[in-house]
């Protein structure tokens, strides 16, 4: 009964949604409108059997919906008499469904876990949205992956829901917080952990102990440019104490709880306002430098920060937790076998990419990464426009028609700019090409991502990466819609004429899109 009269609300759905599909634009998916469905309608359907629908008039496309978008007017809905869900259709009918749902997250159904405020991150998804996805699709102990890890908030929400979570990225800093996040500590060897640390700081600061001088200990081989980089962010004062962290930090015999001092470190200087260097606008990516502003003491802001960390491990139940991997690696060449992964959530960077390392070798280059370094690995960042990445080989890909005609468009107004739009989306589709060859047969993908304004003309990212994603053999489900907040995201700040006129960055942060497509 519950089979039969679900099969009857699909063929209603789709005979509805065809007339308006027919004209609409290249990227809508026909049969959406299915997601409107209660859930428990669908794990009801999921174990019935022999009462699926599909297409009789057409032998070519006699398929279970999932398999083939099946307009109306192909055919109508019809019991199966022996077929049974497969786990494509069962993920497409559910992916459907949570596409279909309010993906914005006003008001979350529960509040973020308090790990989720260790370190700032900027335009960072919320949890709720990972959370929607995760639970939705995929079940204890199952494989939930990030291949652009970021801040880790999809692996901090796979990881306390007793998945396993996988992290790729290619940022330093990212990782960090990435591990920090989804690792196991107990608060109170945190705590110890931290007053030892704060101890040692504030007594190599005082000139007791070893070495004698911390800042020249910590900047002894430093190259010129790192030393110069550090020369202009930060007052001498404020370098003493940071050279006296770090080392204090670096006698921590426990790699877990280095890692998380460490992140803790980093989140001393990479704030919105209130940090230890001479910087603004860090935690926005945005960072310039203010003559007259008075940073505060880095000692007594780690202080405050390892008291709230603590706190945060305390509401971890390690009974309940996944397992958790973090690999340095490039989500266009995974370090992953075929067929291994159960979900993908994730968040690549925009076609106008904010530039995350423009703040992290802030603290980077305190950890021990010289900014050199940085600098190389910064152009090797997909949507990377910084000058290193202009040296990049040019890779001769073939573009989907309908992406490749939005770079032409701007090569009419701007063909510097057009061959970085192009470079970014032949880096995409590598990345949404390994995203296929990890997952698993019936497995989702979930990419969220936005708009963005290119010489005054918009980049609809989100059609041309689901143009990619069918190319590469993922079948698109749906693209649906995720209104912002503005003033409850961590976007750069508008200062002067920008408020007034925005472009870029501001002209795309009110509207994201989600891209849901499963494997076949």
């Amino acid at each position: 009964m519950l089979a039969g009269r679900f099969c009857c609300i699909l063929h209603s759905l789709l005979r509805s949604d065809s007339r308006r599909q027919r004209n609409s634009p290249t990227f809508q998916t026909v049969g959406a409108n299915v997601s409107k469905l209660p859930l428990g309608v669908l794990s009801g359907f999921k174990k019935s059997v022999g009462a699926l629908p599909y297409n009789q008039r057409s032998p070519a496309r006699r398929r279970i919906y999932g398999h083939r978008k099946l307009p109306a007017r192909a055919g109508i809905c019809h019991y199966h008499p022996t077929a049974t869900l497969t786990s494509d259709t069962a993920t497409h009918l559910r992916l459907a469904h949570l596409l279909a749902g309010d993906l914005a997250f006003q008001s979350p159904v529960r509040e973020a876990h308090p790990l989720y405020a260790l370190h700032p991150f900027a335009a960072r998804f919320p949890h709720g949205l990972a959370d929607h996805f995760i639970s939705g699709l995929t079940q204890p102990g199952g494989t939930v992956l990030d291949p652009m890890c970021g801040s880790g908030i999809t692996l901090l929400e796979g990881w306390l829901a007793g998945r396993s979570v996988v992290g790729v990225d290619l940022d330093p800093l990212a990782r960090r917080q990435s591990a920090a996040r989804t690792t196991v500590l107990d608060p109170h060897a945190v705590r110890d952990a931290g007053h030892a640390t704060i101890r040692r700081a504030a007594d190599l600061y005082a000139g007791i102990g070893d070495p004698a001088d911390p800042l020249a200990a910590v900047r002894d081989g430093m190259d010129a440019a790192t030393q110069q980089f550090l020369d202009y962010w930060f007052f001498p004062e404020t370098q003493q104490e940071l050279a006296a962290l770090i080392l204090a930090i670096r006698a921590e015999p426990d790699a877990d709880l280095r890692n998380l001092l460490e992140v803790i470190f980093s989140s001393t200087i990479v704030t919105k306002s209130g940090g230890v260097s001479r910087a603004r606008d860090l935690a926005h990516t945005r960072p310039h430098r203010v003559a007259d502003k008075t940073p505060r003491r880095p000692i007594r802001v780690f202080a405050n920060l390892v008291g709230r960390a603590a706190d945060a491990y305390t509401a971890i139940n390690p009974d309940m937790v996944g397992e958790s991997r973090i690999v340095a690696g490039d989500a266009r060449v995974l370090p992953l076998p075929d067929d291994s992964v159960n979900l993908i959530v994730t968040s690549p960077p925009y076609a106008n990419a904010l530039d995350y390392m423009r703040a992290h070798k802030f603290s980077l280059a305190w950890l021990g990464d010289p900014i050199p370094s940085l600098t190389d690995l910064r152009a090797q960042y997909i949507g990377s426009e910084s000058a290193g990445n202009r040296a990049r080989q040019y890779v001769p890909a073939e573009l989907p028609a309908p992406v490749q005609t939005v770079v032409d468009q701007l090569a009419i107004k701007d063909a510097p700019k057009s061959r970085v739009l192009r470079r970014y989306f032949v880096d995409m589709q590598a990345a949404i090409g390994e995203m296929a060859r990890v997952l698993r047969p019936g497995a989702a993908a979930v990419i969220v991502v936005g708009p963005s304004v290119m010489r005054g003309i918009m980049i609809p990212t989100h059609q041309c990466l689901a143009a990619i994603a069918a190319a590469v053999g993922l079948d698109v489900v749906a693209v649906a819609p995720r209104n912002l907040d503005r003033d409850r995201r961590m976007m750069p700040a508008r200062r002067g004429n920008q408020a007034e006129t925005a472009s870029g960055i501001e002209l795309r942060q009110y509207t994201e899109y989600v891209i849901g497509a499963v494997k076949l």
